[in-house]
């Protein structure tokens, strides 16, 4: 079909092949990465490309392959700093192996998100949410479509179909509770913004481990949230101050994120508690702001390149072989910056 005057024609993959001086056959592989290429024509391709201003037809292409090089990640806290960070990495690694990302935030709309996943032909789905809130259903869906799923999460108990990547936060804790004791610290507190009942998070059941085999108290200083569970600056802020409340023999107060910990910061400070010289105190994830914070933060690194590098892998390797189930736990690193000192009394 002809252009329309003044309307440019697109640029098809044989007059690509036509400038690079090769098959169209070798075009296709080097923008689908399906074949080995040797360097010199890979790199006469990618120039033709780059002259011609070639896009491929990427939706006909899903069409009829049923392939679309494209993944999808699915989180419930867009306006996370940590699940930007995780995102960020995700499309970093996706993007060298030839994947387009597509970021869904929000998993109130699920029957919504997977039904267009599927419409897609999505080739992977990084599942960044909480996994407690998709349901089996949704899991069969993708996966009866041959789509691949990673979880955010590592369990005895998921369905053997599924990958998974998650954080070690048992040993985080661990390396938490163990340097705040080498500074002294024995009357450490954790804010929680989950209780008992969340089965999703174990880093309050790793406290309480923690403090019994380091200290061997059974009933450590805990003030938790309630659902639905806000893990946020101002519910930092409001937990501590109903702490302080209750008690104000503690030394080291560890928090469920660094945001929670920013927040425990400011509401120390407005009762004249001095951070760290009164009370040290430890955040998770190492988002962006950590160490900008006044005091600069303490805190257990997600390892956020590492978990996006790793996410990918394993996407890739389930996509070209749905049989390869893989399911990785990355150790955490704790981060020693300004918040956290030896004990005062």
């Amino acid at each position: 079909m002809q252009a329309r005057k003044g309307e440019k024609s697109k640029i098809t993959r044989r007059e690509v092949a036509q400038r690079a001086g090769v098959s169209e056959a070798t075009v296709s592989f080097v923008m689908s990465g399906k074949r080995f290429v040797s360097e010199e024509l890979k790199d006469r391709v990618v120039r033709a490309v780059d002259e011609l201003g070639y896009h491929p037809d990427m939706i006909a292409r899903a069409m009829i392959e049923k392939k679309s090089n494209s993944i999808a990640v699915l989180t419930n806290d867009l306006e996370n700093p940590l699940q930007m960070k995780i995102i960020k990495s995700i499309e970093e690694a996706a993007m060298s192996k030839g994947y387009f990302v597509n970021i869904c935030g929000g998993t109130m709309k699920l029957d919504r998100y997977v039904a267009n996943l599927i419409s897609r032909h999505i080739d992977g789905v990084f599942l960044a949410g909480d996994p407690y809130a998709i349901t089996g259903n949704h899991m069969n869906q993708l996966l009866e479509s041959n789509i691949g799923v990673v979880l955010g999460t590592v369990s005895d108990d998921m369905d053997p179909r599924l990958c998974g990547v998650a954080i070690d936060f048992k040993e985080g804790m661990r390396l938490i509770v163990d340097h705040l004791r080498s500074l002294g610290h024995r009357r450490i507190a954790y804010l929680s913004a989950f209780d008992e009942n969340s089965i999703g998070d174990v880093r309050l059941p790793s406290f309480y481990r923690c403090m019994k085999e380091f200290f061997g108290v059974g009933a450590p200083l805990v003030k938790t949230g309630h659902p639905p569970y806000d893990s946020t600056v101002s519910e930092g802020y409001r937990l501590t101050l109903g702490l302080l409340r209750e008690t104000r023999d503690f030394t080291a107060l560890i928090c469920t994120n660094d945001m929670m910990a920013f927040g425990a910061i400011s509401a120390l400070q407005q009762e004249g508690i001095r951070v760290p010289a009164d009370v040290s105190v430890v955040g998770i994830d190492d988002i962006l702001f950590s160490k900008d914070f006044y005091p600069a933060l303490t805190t257990l690194s997600h390892q956020t390149e590492e978990f996006g590098s790793k996410v990918v892998e394993i996407l890739c390797n389930n996509i070209a072989d749905r049989s390869v189930v893989q399911r990785e736990v990355i150790r955490p690193k704790l981060i020693v910056r300004d918040s956290t000192a030896p004990a005062a009394r």
